[in-house]
């Protein structure tokens, strides 16, 4: 039996469904298993200081698509000290935080008690460091993807197979890992990071982020290929990060690289 096959059975197993929509490729991906599944699902997105806000509207075309009912919750997660601080483990506090939301909210709109809540994690993101899984695992949060062993590009391979508008959707995690930790994180500059990296996909950069790695510095990273890209139209991006507020801005030379302040945190660089 397929993985894809397995996939819809586990899904189908389960009567009614709340399934955790970033509108990033794989829990979009998940939204349209739970579609095909014809199970009752519902598709929850968090509205936070710590994600652009394009992400949430992408979410909403997502379910609309696939004519699933979806819900946004407003989450501050900076209310959470661990989180506003940016401990190393903020993930584990902001997915606890969330997760309570969820329930929450769960228990106030749904008369049946039967809804699991599911997410899109995947096998791989089990070999990562990724303490906000410890806190789904703790409040029994379901993750079919991995359950079934699915990666990443297995996922982006089924996803373009079947036609999915977001099968080759970059990666974007949260605002705060553009920041190192320890650092206190506010509304203001997460924002300008946001419109930052806007800008720069705005000009056809896909894989981008905007370190700050001090308030008011930006240093911008790109694919190892668009480097030379963005080098070229310097002035330009200079100027424009300068009028959101930014005083220094820098191209990294390495290119995109996800991790990068644990290199900090540890010490050392990365393999």
């Amino acid at each position: 039996m397929s993985k894809w096959t397995s996939l819809l059975d586990y899904i189908g197993s389960h009567r009614d469904i709340v399934v955790l929509l970033s509108g990033g490729l794989d829990s979009s991906f998940l939204t349209y298993a739970c579609f095909k599944a014809k199970s009752n699902v519902v598709a929850v997105t968090f509205s936070s200081p710590l994600m652009p806000k394009k992400e949430v509207e992408d979410a909403a075309l997502v379910a609309k698509d696939f004519g699933i009912k979806h819900f946004v919750i407003n989450s501050d997660d900076l209310s959470v000290s661990e989180v506003r601080h940016n401990y190393h483990r903020r993930c584990y506090f902001c997915r606890k935080h969330r997760d309570y939301l969820v329930k929450k909210w769960m228990d106030g709109c749904f008369a049946s008690k039967n809804f699991v809540i599911m997410d899109g994690a995947t096998d791989s993101d089990f070999s990562e460091y990724r303490p906000g899984l410890e806190a789904a695992e703790e409040d029994r949060v379901l993750h079919p993807l991995r359950e079934m062993g699915f990666k990443k590009e297995e996922i982006r391979k089924l996803a373009r197979e079947f036609g999915l508008s977001f099968w080759d959707k970059p990666s974007s995690p949260c605002l705060a890992t553009r920041f190192p930790y320890g650092t206190t994180l506010n509304e203001e500059d997460l924002t300008r990071v946001a419109k930052a990296e806007e800008y720069l996909i705005s000009l056809g950069f896909r894989n981008v982020r905007v370190r700050s790695y001090q308030r008011s510095v930006a240093v911008v990273e790109v694919s190892p290929n668009d480097v030379e890209k963005v080098w070229a139209i310097k002035d330009d991006v200079k100027s424009a990060l300068f009028e959101l507020g930014f005083l220094v801005v820098a191209v990294d030379l390495e290119g995109h690289k996800s991790g990068k302040m644990d290199y900090i945190l540890k010490g050392r660089r990365g393999a």
